[in-house]
């Protein structure tokens, strides 16, 4: 069993690879404040069968990014207990490509009032129509303000090299001056 574990409202939470399942309807949480692990239902929009990524910004805003098919981006509403739909990762513009192309394998951080795509791949396809197709590795780093809607994506600094796998996990430190 893998599992992933995120920060939230002081608390951290662990779910599994289960989650979603019909065999995993809860998750388990640890209150450093209490010293205590305890389990709560299980409130997350996906399973461990799509590719997901979840963030937390400002403590209390909780994003995820679901890839089932179309990189759906999801807000959780903590006083309804509903996730709602923010917007999608767009696809990327190859500059030798007719069409635009979806990402996958990417990263998916939160910095400050920021969603961050980091690298990932896509799948370029052949024009000749014999089925053939190239992985290119994606060194691009894009963010939004997901308050902002519709999402407008910009891309900043790209990253040093393009990432030669999936990006399984991205957090996000910031360094607090001493007054």
């Amino acid at each position: 069993m893998d599992c992933l574990g995120l920060s939230y409202q002081g608390k951290f939470y662990v779910l599994s690879d289960q989650v979603g399942l019909p065999e995993q309807k809860t998750s388990d949480v640890f209150d450093p404040s209490e010293r205590t692990w305890y389990t709560v239902d299980d409130v997350w929009p996906f399973s461990r069968a799509m590719h997901f990524a979840v963030q937390v910004m400002t403590d209390d805003l909780v994003y995820t990014v679901v890839d089932w098919g179309e990189s759906c981006i999801k807000s959780r509403d903590t006083e309804k207990g509903e996730w709602r739909h923010v917007g999608s990762v767009p696809p990327v513009n190859l500059p030798d490509h007719p069409r635009p192309l979806e990402t996958f394998g990417y990263g998916f951080a939160a910095l400050r009032k920021q969603l961050y795509v980091l690298g990932g791949r896509v799948l370029r396809w052949e024009e000749s129509g014999v089925g053939r197709f190239d992985i290119v590795k994606l060194s691009s780093v894009r963010f939004c303000d997901p308050l902002v809607r519709p999402l407008n994506w910009r891309e900043t600094r790209p990253m040093c090299v393009p990432a030669f796998g999936s990006i399984l996990g991205c957090a996000t430190m910031e360094e607090k001056t001493a007054s």
